[in-house]
């Protein structure tokens, strides 16, 4: 269906990416795009079943109110299924990040654009998710964390489990003085 490479190419952390034709942005594994409609199948599961109880509930107490009840449950069911196929592969390329010898770089959003960045002198610990979709996939999370407030967490989804692992430990080593 989507024509996304089968893996992507991850060059070791390498000093040169805060100068100028520094190193590129890295793209998750595209087994995210996967990942990410079942998580949004379960989501509209979840809520189209919901959305039933106050529309039956609606429809008992409210004479003719079946017509709008069910129209507009399969209108939503539509834009759940619209949303399914347009936005994993949108935010899949809008997806990316890069590592240098001193900064961890992520850009993402397809509405909104959020660049952010770590510097790896102020990284605590990286923690290694991966849940049972994510493992099935062969897929893990990234959450890089520094001493901070509210936005003190970085995240990388959607890492192939080996890559995900080698980048934690490789992290954790040039992180700042209370690295774990």
């Amino acid at each position: 269906m989507d024509n996304y490479p089968t893996q992507p190419v991850h060059p070791p952390v390498s000093p040169e990416a805060g100068e100028p034709g520094g190193p590129e942005f890295l793209p998750l594994d595209p087994q995210v795009i996967t990942l990410w409609r079942i998580q949004q199948l379960i989501g509209s599961a979840v809520l189209m079943g919901v959305l039933l109880i106050p529309l039956f509930v609606l429809v008992a107490n409210v004479r003719g109110a079946f017509l709008p009840a069910a129209a507009l449950w399969i209108l939503i069911g539509l834009f759940r299924a619209f949303t399914f196929f347009w936005y994993p592969p949108r935010a899949y390329r809008a997806w990316g990040y890069r590592i240098d010898g001193k900064v961890l770089e992520t850009r993402s959003g397809v509405w909104f654009r959020v660049v952010q960045l770590l510097p790896l002198s102020r990284l605590q610990h990286v923690d290694l998710h991966r849940g049972p979709i994510e493992r099935s996939l062969g897929l893990a999370s990234l959450s890089l964390h520094t001493a901070g407030t509210v936005q003190s967490a970085i995240s990388i989804p959607g890492l192939e489990a080996g890559l995900a692992t080698r980048l934690r430990d490789q992290l954790a080593a040039i992180g700042g003085d209370d690295a774990v």
